[in-house]
């Protein structure tokens, strides 16, 4: 046996390191390896991946759906695309984003089901130091000559962006390309926001935990929440499913609290948490049909409480969060339509 006084260092650091792999359990290598068991997430510190996904895989053993395993991806676009190539596959969304690829696909998305969508709702945050902005219908009137600011293209907060663009003609559809600019991540969207001197706009989704540091961040460069509700987010369908709901959420706790020592809260429009699959009836008949509508049908059949973690900080978002009534829903919708129209008129 060779000594380790004459190995050389450069040895020695690939003999540790080799023994630190083989250390690892097998499951650590599976994150990244899609297959016909993979639960598609995303990043390995986003939610989906940390906090929404390991009940799966125990829920679906309970009936013997063996080996399924949390999957790291780039997020929900990457998500459909696996779960249409492995239908016996499954995958996270946030429902906006899957609604926009359903309606630009209609034929592809006929082999994809929505199991869940009734987990939790991430929160759309329209940002601004403008106090002019006192509505989502102020955006939409002034729309064509704001500056908005937004995550990385590619990003689920800018899909979302252009899902609003593309079911608004009259109001964010009227946007301009060269008025949309693009910065690394949330944070640098709340920070560029509260720097600027033009009535720039941010927009981002996130889940309203009080402990994350966008939030927090939020909170304290005492921005200007736009609730984001208007008719023609509403009106959005998937599936003959609302895309979006309204909720208030709570944005500080504990000892944290908002400029002046307050609490804050906020309200605007989240879009529920996705879990889809392949379409059985997409499979070719036989076992892997049957098994496949098992598969839908006891995801379905999971109590929603089995699937939900019960401390931390998504915990805290469910708990904190309320939803709003259909009346207080529609007087936001009928509050920005008489801000738009007021914003338009003093446009044109």
């Amino acid at each position: 046996m060779t000594s380790s006084r004459h190995v050389s260092k450069p040895l020695r650091s690939i003999l540790r390191a080799a023994t630190l792999l083989a250390a690892l359990p097998a499951a650590a290598f599976a994150q990244d390896t899609a297959g016909p068991k993979s639960i598609n997430t995303g990043g390995a510190q986003g939610a989906y991946h940390s906090v929404f996904c390991p009940p799966l895989p125990p829920a679906l053993s309970r009936a013997y759906f063996n080996n399924y395993t949390c999957t790291t991806s780039r997020g929900t676009l990457e998500n459909i695309e696996r779960v249409m190539a492995t239908p016996s596959a499954i995958g996270f969304a946030q429902l906006d984003v899957y609604a926009r690829e359903a309606a630009r696909r209609t034929a592809d998305f006929q082999r994809l089901t929505v199991i869940r969508r009734d987990i939790a709702c991430e929160g759309l945050w329209m940002v601004t130091k403008n106090e002019r902005l006192q509505n989502y219908g102020d955006v939409q009137g002034f729309a064509r000559r704001i500056h908005f600011i937004l995550p990385p293209l590619g990003s689920g907060s800018a899909a979302s962006f252009a899902f609003l663009r593309e079911n608004d003609n009259e109001g964010l559809g009227r946007v301009p390309d060269g008025n949309i600019r693009h910065v690394a991540d949330a944070t640098e969207v709340i920070r560029a926001v509260a720097a600027s001197t033009d009535g720039a706009v941010g927009f981002f989704v996130q889940f309203a935990d009080p402990t994350n540091a966008n939030i927090r961040l939020l909170v304290e460069q005492n921005l200007r929440i736009v609730p984001v509700v208007s008719r023609e987010i509403m009106r959005s369908r998937v599936d003959g499913e609302a895309v979006y709901q309204v909720q208030e959420f709570a944005l500080t706790e504990g000892g944290f609290l908002g400029i002046g020592g307050r609490a804050r809260n906020a309200t605007t429009a989240c879009t529920p948490v996705a879990i889809f699959t392949g379409n059985p009836d997409a499979v070719p008949a036989g076992n892997a049909r049957d098994d496949q509508r098992d598969l839908v049908l006891r995801v379905r059949e999971t109590p929603a409480a089995q699937l939900l973690p019960s401390q931390g900080g998504i915990a805290r978002i469910l708990s904190g969060a309320r939803r709003m009534s259909q009346t207080a829903v529609q007087g936001m919708e009928h509050a920005a339509e008489a801000a738009k129209q007021a914003a338009q008129r003093a446009t044109n």
